[in-house]
């Protein structure tokens, strides 16, 4: 449990340091990012769609992880993020592959609290 939650910290530390390469290395070749508005199934689709929430919630970062949970492939957990704008509560469901790189990425938000 404790690895995986070092998996997800890294995640948010990426993602706020705006780090599109070394975050793309966090997914596997055939990964997917699977949205209600569409699926990012290519690595330039996928640094695409992280590129565009940095752009969306600048200064994102995690500020809490308020419930987690692993069940052998699956982590997912509720969040809270800070932003320039303000507080974000996401939920998120990653599936991972046996080299522990992401095969598929369930993202949500959930609420926004702007400033």
């Amino acid at each position: 449990m404790e690895t995986a939650r070092l998996f997800v910290d890294r995640y948010y530390e990426l993602l706020a340091n705006g780090d599109l390469e070394r975050l793309s290395m966090l997914y596997a070749d055939d990964a997917e990012i699977v949205r209600y508005d569409g699926v990012a199934k290519t690595p330039a689709e996928i640094a695409e769609y992280h590129r565009s929430l940095i752009t969306q919630h600048s200064g994102i970062k995690l500020n809490q992880i308020d419930q987690f949970r692993r069940a052998d492939d699956v982590l997912m957990w509720d969040a809270l993020l800070d932003s320039d704008d303000g507080v974000l509560q996401t939920v998120e469901v990653m599936i991972l592959d046996e080299d522990g790189r992401i095969t598929r990425h369930i993202p949500g938000f959930r609420g926004y609290w702007g400033l």
